[in-house]
């Protein structure tokens, strides 16, 4: 799904648009003269079929691999690696679970690097991954590069991994998907982070995978991993299951990400109104980052960006370093050697923005923070109103986490 321009509505005396930020809507009314470009997001699945249903069929006719119940035998150890933040995983996990059992697993185990939620499916075992616990990691092989890997050790004694995880982009990878779930999900610190020091603001690209990107899945080949389970995410909850072999459902499901996240813009804009956080579920700093680093490619250098945003949680060491700099625009400066900080990605994306645009922001974090971040608090959403009203021109988007924006210049 794309959007170019403002469409239809272009002739109109102003457009009432609502910006959306986790559970929350501000509504906005900009001059179709002054409109380059609104976008919303993608809406839930197009034929109205639950999540149970949308799981239901990929497994049973996954991409260029046989059905799930014939693809595991009695006696299996079978291990699912999990993105908890993957969409309507719980009655995902129930469907794969299901069938696990219909075709005689006894032995089913979940590894995720969250705790272990309220409730499970029958005879699903929950495993958290600890990247420092040397005792739980084995080492598997080492890629054509000569890196040496190592995996939980779940995966690596297992019979058969079906990864399930949410499709989307990474800053590191490109595409995230189940593939990134296994390989740098469950591997040791010192992976983790390499490839936090490897996150670029590039955006990415089908047809030239980032190196990270082709490691990740050299590393499902070398544990055996063929079947994977991706979630695409609309608004609200899933707007897509789909399974396959590894490399068909890498190259499918990077194309269902662009298909349904990219926002096209004719140009730039002076200011940039975003909404971050989707609806039912909080939303953290990482977010906030993301959300930041895609409208600063939507706004002018120099302009303003007016941020929406529910973010809470514990400000990370490397976040932290941002505050005070003198110069926002120097505050990548203060990141060097922070790459093993766990926020080092989300602090860089910060810093980029900073550095390009005036960062005004609305939400849940303390105002002394934001300000000593280089950000402008807004109180009121008034305040975002008359920025949005006042600009030569403006661009509003809502669940900006989680979209790619392109401008002509980047086509």
């Amino acid at each position: 799904m794309t959007f170019s321009g403002t469409g239809p509505d272009e002739g109109r005396a102003g457009m009432k648009i609502a910006v959306r930020f986790q559970d929350e809507r501000l509504d906005f009314e900009v001059p179709d003269d002054r409109l380059v470009g609104h976008w919303s997001g993608p809406e839930a699945s197009a034929d109205g079929v639950d999540a149970r249903e949308m799981a239901r069929r990929a497994i049973e006719a996954p991409i260029d691999f046989p059905p799930l119940l014939r693809s595991v035998v009695p006696g299996d150890r079978v291990v699912l690696p999990l993105d908890a933040s993957t969409p309507d995983l719980p009655a995902i996990l129930e469907v794969v679970a299901g069938t696990l059992r219909a075709a005689g697993v006894d032995t089913i185990t979940a590894v995720s690097t969250d705790p272990e939620p309220p409730s499970l499916p029958g005879g699903v075992s929950w495993r958290v991954h600890d990247p420092d616990d040397r005792a739980g990691i084995a080492y598997l092989s080492s890629t054509k590069e000569g890196q040496r890997v190592y995996l939980n050790r779940y995966l690596t004694d297992a019979d058969i991994v079906i990864p399930i995880g949410a499709l989307g982009y990474d800053g590191t990878l490109g595409y995230r998907g189940p593939w990134s779930v296994i390989y740098p999900g469950l591997s040791d610190r010192e992976t983790l982070t390499r490839y936090r020091g490897l996150a670029t603001e590039a955006s990415p690209d089908r047809e030239a995978p980032a190196s990270p990107l082709l490691e990740s899945a050299e590393v499902g080949w070398l544990l055996g991993c063929q079947l994977q389970i991706g979630v695409l995410g609309g608004i609200q909850g899933a707007s897509k299951v789909m399974a396959g072999l590894e490399s068909t459902l890498r190259a499918e499901g990077a194309r269902a990400v662009d298909e349904s996240w990219t926002f096209r813009a004719d140009e730039r804009a002076d200011v940039v109104v975003a909404g971050i956080g989707a609806p039912g579920r909080s939303t953290s700093v990482d977010d906030l980052a993301e959300g930041l680093a895609t409208a600063a490619r939507l706004v002018r250098r120099g302009g303003k960006v007016v941020a929406l945003s529910r973010a809470e949680g514990e400000v990370g060491p490397a976040v932290r370093r941002l505050a005070g700099a003198e110069n926002p625009r120097s505050a990548l400066n203060r990141l060097k050697g922070r790459e093993a900080d766990p926020d080092y990605g989300a602090a860089r994306r910060i810093a980029s923005a900073l550095a390009w645009a005036d960062i005004y922001l609305h939400g849940a974090l303390d105002t002394d923070l934001v300000e000593e971040l280089g950000m402008i608090p807004i109180d009121r959403p008034g305040e975002a109103r008359k920025l949005a009203g006042s600009a030569a021109s403006c661009i509003i988007l809502s669940q900006a986490d989680r979209t790619r924006a392109i401008v002509p210049a980047e086509d």
